[in-house]
């Protein structure tokens, strides 16, 4: 059985500067989402990229972890070198991975506790995972 993993950067684990490194911009989205599903043991995923957080969440293909490949391809994509970004880089999986989500989504783990664009901006991301078929059947 898959489970849901998250991997990700925050304003908890890394400085802005490498952070930037990291983001993607709206319209890069789309292909990102496509190359990560076509590319990497990632069954489904959407991406989250705003100035505070960049986290790819999704489901692995049955008997793969794919959180290394899902670190090694951000840092990939964004023609960073994988030890720059090792060491700030984080990976939930399963009940840990659905903890995360819902801190994220309440705005708990926001720079400013409490804001109201989170929400938002994963509603966005799902949109936008949706649409392009990332999210599954």
């Amino acid at each position: 059985m898959s489970e849901l993993f998250v991997v990700g950067i925050s304003w908890r684990t890394a400085p802005v500067a490498i952070r930037e490194q990291l983001a993607f911009r709206d319209e890069e989205v789309v292909g990102t989402l496509q190359a990560m599903t076509a590319q990497l043991p990632v069954a489904e995923a959407l991406l989250v990229s705003t100035c505070n957080r960049v986290e790819v969440y999704g489901v692995g293909t049955p008997g793969a972890d794919p959180t290394g490949p899902v670190r090694a391809f951000l840092a990939s994509q964004r023609g960073v070198k994988p030890a720059v970004v090792a060491d700030v880089l984080y990976d939930h999986r399963g009940s840990a991975a659905v903890r995360h989500v819902f801190s994220v989504a309440s705005a708990l783990d926001s720079l400013v506790l409490g804001e109201a664009q989170i929400l938002g901006q994963l509603k966005d991301a799902v949109r936008v995972a949706d649409e392009v078929g990332a999210l599954g059947t």
